[in-house]
């Protein structure tokens, strides 16, 4: 009898080891699937896993990491708290439960999660600095993020936590004034260099953000003036809505009116897409304009392209800007490239310009370099060639710098 019990008990001990070494196998093979992107085939064999041991939470993140990945955020949270009911303490579980609702823009839940994880001795208190100062400024809770991270201050050596702060201190103020300058320099000086200024000033009324623009064109020996009004509104889903109008004083360089309409909104986290259009009256004549723009952000890089189709009495066209910005740890610091066929209406000289501009050809190459100076102000500087059509079949040369200042308070 007891020879036969040592032998039962050898040989569960071996199915049991068999069984173990064959899920972490099965376990293995899941992780190749996640590195791959075969998100599928990942869960599906970590599920495979999950039917012999159901109370593996490490399994369990596991696939709330793999669903976050393919952007099934709402699976990935349910996956995230069923492994708390089994284990609160797990470091991990909270690496990824921050990280899925950073992702997800969850940002009350975000902050809820930090004060639950400390609650439960998490001890990755950087993370939490981290995570809540994100949260604060999903929110535009500037006020309230600056004072937290302020209280943690010894965590501003961080330079992430450090471009939050810098970012939270400017969005915080909710006034600014900028002003602009443009000259444009010819071929062989013909026509005579033209100019273009204009000052503007913008504040904040909860969601809600308005910019008053006067502008100032000087250009074949004529002067004129464009007064316009710029609207956004923020919606709590970070979608927005942008609308302008202008209104010419003495219609010799800029339309009589031009208006606005777009609609923005994100995709997940790292696009940007929107719709809508432009128009100008020259008088007796109207141009309408449809456009929109898809953007996307790769690590610190920011693609997008923004089509313009003119509809035009004479002929319609299409227009295209295509733009590349490499931001550094500020997002208020950046290089841009950007490359344009045709004629844009929201380009500042474009304005200038009567109607038979958007019809022609134009090629245009302009480098750009923003930057941040003493936390609230920005400069901005400009260059940029054109090969442009300015008459049926007749090109000529124009070079543009600009500049940019911006005082925010």
């Amino acid at each position: 009898m007891k020879t036969k019990l040592i032998f039962i008990l050898l040989l569960s001990l071996y199915f049991s080891a068999h069984a173990q070494i064959n899920t972490d196998s099965i376990f293995n093979v899941a992780i190749k699937n996640a590195k791959n992107k075969q998100y599928e085939e990942a869960i599906a064999n970590a599920q495979k896993v999950l039917k012999i041991h159901p109370d593996r939470y490490d399994i369990i993140i596991f696939i709330a990491n793999v669903n976050a990945w393919k952007g099934n955020y709402e699976e990935a949270i349910k996956n995230i708290e069923k492994a708390y009911e089994i284990n609160k303490t797990y470091s991990e579980l909270y690496d990824a439960w921050l990280n899925i609702l950073l992702w997800s823009k969850n940002y009350n839940k975000l902050l809820k999660t930090t004060e639950l994880a400390q609650k439960n001795n998490y001890l990755n208190k950087y993370n939490i600095v981290l995570k809540k100062s994100l949260a604060y400024k999903g929110l535009a809770n500037y006020a309230e993020g600056i004072d937290y991270i302020e209280s943690n201050n010894n965590y501003l050596d961080s330079a992430a936590i450090k471009s939050i702060y810098s970012q939270m201190v400017r969005l915080n103020k909710d006034k600014a004034a900028s002003l602009y300058y443009a000259i444009d320099l010819f071929e062989k000086n013909n026509p005579n260099s033209q100019h273009l200024l204009y000052a503007d000033y913008a504040f904040k009324i909860g969601k809600h953000t308005l910019i008053g623009r006067l502008n100032y064109a000087n250009r074949f020996n004529l002067n004129d003036l464009l007064l316009e009004a710029d609207y956004y509104h923020l919606f709590r889903n970070g979608q927005y809505l942008y609308a302008n109008y202008g209104v010419g004083f003495k219609n010799d360089l800029f339309p009589q009116h031009r208006a606005g309409l777009e609609y923005f909104l994100p995709l997940f986290n790292t696009f940007e897409v929107s719709a809508g259009g432009r128009f100008m009256n020259f008088g007796n004549k109207n141009i309408y304009i449809i456009t929109g723009h898809v953007g996307k952000y790769i690590n610190n890089l920011w693609l997008s392209v923004r089509p313009y189709y003119v509809i035009h009495e004479l002929k319609n066209t299409l227009s295209t800007v295509f733009n590349i910005r490499y931001y550094g740890k500020n997002p208020s610091d950046y290089w841009g490239l950007e490359f344009l066929y045709g004629n844009s209406p929201d380009e500042r000289y474009a304005i200038t310009q009567t109607e038979e501009v958007f019809i022609l050809e134009n090629y245009r190459l302009k480098v750009e370099k923003n930057m941040t100076i003493y936390k609230t102000n920005e400069l901005k500087l400009s260059a940029a060639y054109a090969k442009e059509e300015y008459t049926a079949g007749n090109y000529r040369n124009r070079l543009t710098f600009e500049i940019l200042a911006k005082h925010r308070f």
